[in-house]
């Protein structure tokens, strides 16, 4: 009764352990991935610096020249 019992114990325990490990992981990336999506790249015309911005739509102001862009479509 014993051993048996200590085989199944420690083959649930692992997999509860994989469980966790995999969910954590992948709530991380979610999030992580998430914050690089909202990210919208610009590239400007005047001085060809390549900037992004958080959250943002619409055109945005050069970071080197102050120059306004439109944000970049892929």
């Amino acid at each position: 009764m014993g051993f048996p019992l200590f085989i199944i114990l420690f083959l649930v325990s692992g997999l509860l352990l994989f469980a966790g490990l995999w969910l954590y992981y992948d709530q991380r990336d979610r999030k992580y991935y998430d914050r690089k999506r909202q990210l919208s790249v610009y590239h400007c015309v005047r001085c060809g610096y390549l900037y992004s911005q958080r959250d943002i739509r619409k055109p945005a102001a050069c970071v080197r020249c102050g120059f306004v862009n439109d944000s970049l479509k892929f």
